[in-house]
């Protein structure tokens, strides 16, 4: 099968976060290219004449990479093939803006307008290393017959040289801006984390992460650890709050909080890995726990069956806390979930006592009686059907792991 370079390079990149666009007339939508900077400076920019400026300065068979105002990095070439199209990969960046740069900001955009620009570059993807350079030039490369791409560094690129009317900082709308569309940018990522995790999508969650990642937060949590600390305190509290809609039942909610509470508090240093498995986490709390989708007859039984697997548990004690029959209590519980009560309530004192088998030395017959089964024959009995292993084989193969 042929693999099409341009297409992987654009997943590519969107995997990493990074914005790729065709540049072709008229150029429609030109003015998000760099997340609307450009756009913000100066509000009269004449983005046909950019547009242009990038078709007529970019070479045939030349992949150009090329560093922009603020620091912000592009790559670009014309596609083979594509008539009056260019193809331009950014912005990114390799780190935090240089003190001359920053300097430059705050002397000719003052102290308002420099920190108007830093916040908006805090939004742009950071690349730690020249492996993104690397990619790039071998799948533009696949493109173009052998020894037939030129690549060339520029910073004196006549495109990106961007002069917009120095006056135009000083105005109140130029330094509210930037900051507020970034922060708009900010708080849209995360919210479709917190309503992907809500809903158990972790492929959605995931997703939504890669795409916040490349907020900074301006270094706000990359200091001390007590900071970094708080930014997962906050994170885990808002992961929180995003479950409780899914009907999980508080006891669960608070086990996995509490959890993260006491890694986070214990923690030498806070990876950022951590919140990547937090999100995974909390989407199989979800998936695993959320009673949503069950009236509040089969919610309440559910929930009293998880938290009391050790009490005895019967189809007419159940119904008598709902206040409804045992048969119809029964003929709903079926409807609702596809299994018998009896059923549910077995598999959850099972799934109960494989965690006590993995985790303690209790004799058999001790466990069996801690969820609730006096007899131990009908205990494996049932322990077998459901997990196709005795409890005695199942203690020795998770010992060994």
């Amino acid at each position: 099968m042929r693999v099409d370079p341009l297409q992987v390079l654009t997943k590519l990149a969107a995997a990493q976060n990074i914005p790729t666009r065709r540049v072709t007339p008229p150029f429609e939508g030109l003015d998000e290219f760099d997340y609307g900077l450009r756009r913000s400076l100066d509000p009269q920019f004449d983005w046909q004449e950019f547009g242009q400026l990038l078709l007529d300065n970019t070479p045939e068979q030349t992949l150009l990479f090329v560093e922009g105002t603020f620091e912000l990095h592009f790559a670009l070439f014309r596609i083979p093939d594509e008539e009056n199209t260019v193809f331009l990969v950014g912005p990114w960046t390799f780190g935090q803006r240089s003190e001359k740069s920053r300097k430059w900001g705050k002397r000719h955009l003052g102290v308002a307008g420099e920190n108007a620009v830093q916040e908006y570059y805090n939004g742009v993807k950071v690349l730690g290393a020249n492996d993104f350079y690397s990619t790039i030039r071998v799948l533009v490369g696949m493109m173009f017959h052998e020894d037939e791409l030129k690549v060339k560094q520029m910073k004196e690129f006549l495109p990106f040289q961007f002069l917009p009317d120095i006056r135009y900082f000083n105005e109140p709308k130029f330094q509210k801006d930037i900051p507020i569309s970034m922060l708009e940018q900010r708080y849209e990522s995360e919210n479709r984390i917190l309503e992907a995790v809500g809903r158990g999508d972790e492929e959605a969650a995931v997703e939504a992460m890669h795409q916040h990642s490349r907020f900074t937060y301006g270094g706000r949590f990359e200091g001390s650890l007590y900071q970094q600390k708080n930014r997962m305190i906050v994170f885990n509290t808002l992961l929180r709050k995003a479950i409780e809609p899914s009907k999980v039942h508080p006891y669960y909610i608070d086990a996995i909080s509490s959890k993260y509470a006491r890694i986070i508090e214990e923690a030498d240093e806070v990876p950022e890995e951590l919140m990547w498995q937090m999100v995974r986490d909390y989407c199989a709390y979800v998936r695993r726990y959320s009673l949503k989708e069950y009236s509040p007859a089969v919610q309440k039984v559910m929930n009293y069956v998880n938290l009391n697997v050790a009490e005895p548990l019967t189809l007419k004690s159940l119904a008598a806390m709902c206040f409804i029959s045992p048969s119809y209590l029964s003929a709903l519980f079926k409807q609702e979930t596809g299994t018998t009560l009896i059923d549910y309530i077995n598999t959850q004192r099972v799934n109960r006592a494989a965690q006590l088998l993995e985790h303690s030395s209790h004799a058999i017959a001790a466990v069996a009686e801690e969820v609730g089964i006096l007899d131990v024959n009908y205990f494996t009995k049932i322990f077998k059907k459901t997990l196709g292993v005795t409890p005695t084989r199942y203690r020795r193969e998770h010992k060994e792991k």
